[in-house]
């Protein structure tokens, strides 16, 4: 008795739960609702593997199910597939909606991507054929890519398969690395060497260490390109006021006259250059007063006799030895002079204003 229960419980859990399965697969899987459905009919150029059952997304939300996939043979190519698609809530399409097969996943499976169309655009009328785009999956992708660059690939391939075999051969570089032991010591010498500069520069030695480690030294080096950078457009404004003719630069650049001005300069003073380089090579062969100073001893004695005269006079006159020294050196000397000089202009202004100039003439050469 015990037995039979167990078998008819059994029973009942594998009835009620096959059951389950077949609501489950109805209501969930193929969307069954007891709300009206709104049914809209799109024309693709390509189904592209899109079946009865697969999901439409309006804006990205699952929104409707495809009810049916046909083909009419007697409409344009571009329009050739039809999808029936269902909605619990029909879509407010706009002018300029668009419709697309689309790849779902990596894996496999198709959906239909619906864009209503752009705000305050004009509504979709009734009676409107839908029409949308199929775009190829990424691995359709992909084999057009392949078949669009064959030759490409079969270039690379063989290329592929030429440095292969020169490796295999031990020629060029790579092949010479792995065959030469020589070679090999050399790359691990040098990329020793290279690990050695990174440890100095990142213990702050050298020129680059100091600029990654110091501090001062960075900001400097920073300044310094800045100060470049300053230089460069000042001479990038010197330059545009020379073409527009500003300033001197721009003045010889584009005023003829000056132009002419500065050529015959230029050629004064090679002209000049010319002769004191004549005038020197004649002193260096003794001819004139400075080749004569030169070379002429006795000449070069008297001119030095002369010269110490001059400093000698000169140290007198500072001394105030002498009467130009003491009118120099001396302030009574000095003022006594200028008092003889004023009282003798006096005298002379009397004379022309009272008498003749042939009397102020007699007067004049006859005191002296």
């Amino acid at each position: 008795m015990e037995s039979t229960t167990r078998r008819d419980f059994i029973l009942g859990l594998v009835f009620f739960g096959t059951l389950a399965l077949l609501l489950y697969y109805t209501i969930v899987l193929t969307g069954f609702s007891f709300n009206p459905k709104t049914n809209l009919m799109a024309w693709f150029p390509d189904a592209r593997g899109l079946k009865e059952g697969d999901a439409v997304h309006v804006a990205g939300r699952p929104t409707g199910t495809v009810r049916d996939v046909i083909l009419d043979y007697q409409r344009p190519e571009h329009a050739r597939i039809g999808v029936s698609m269902e909605f619990e809530e029909p879509p407010q399409l706009r002018e300029g909606y668009t419709m697309s097969i689309v790849e779902y996943s990596a894996l496999g499976g198709r959906v239909v991507e619906i864009d209503p169309g752009p705000p305050g655009a004009r509504p979709i009328g009734e009676g409107v054929e839908l029409t949308g785009s199929a775009e190829p999956g990424v691995m359709e992708m992909m084999r057009q890519f392949v078949e669009e660059n064959r030759e490409d690939f079969r270039a690379s391939l063989a290329s592929l398969r030429k440095n292969l075999d020169e490796i295999a051969a031990g020629t060029g570089l790579l092949g010479a690395l792995i065959h030469d032991p020589g070679m090999r010591d050399d790359l691990e010498s040098t990329l020793a060497d290279l690990r050695g500069i990174a440890d100095d520069v990142r213990a702050g030695k050298g020129a680059l260490g100091a600029l990654i480690a110091d501090e001062p030294t960075r900001e400097r080096l920073l300044k310094l390109i800045d100060d470049a950078g300053a230089s460069m457009a000042d001479i990038r404004e010197v330059a545009r006021s020379a073409r527009e003719g500003e300033g001197l630069i721009g003045a010889l650049l584009n005023d003829p006259q000056l132009k002419d001005d500065a050529a015959r300069l230029i050629e004064n003073l090679e002209l000049t250059s010319e002769r004191l380089r004549e005038f020197a090579d004649n002193a260096a062969q003794g001819q004139g007063l400075l080749g004569r100073l030169l070379y002429d001893e006795q000449l070069a004695l008297d001119a030095s006799a002369f010269m110490a005269d001059v400093a000698e006079v000169a140290r007198r006159l500072k001394e105030g030895e002498g009467s130009l020294g003491q009118l120099m050196a001396k302030d009574e000397a000095y003022d006594g002079l200028l008092e003889a000089i004023r009282s003798l202009n006096a005298q002379l202004e009397d004379a022309r204003e009272s008498q003749p100039i042939s009397s102020f003439a007699g007067m004049l050469f006859g005191a002296f």
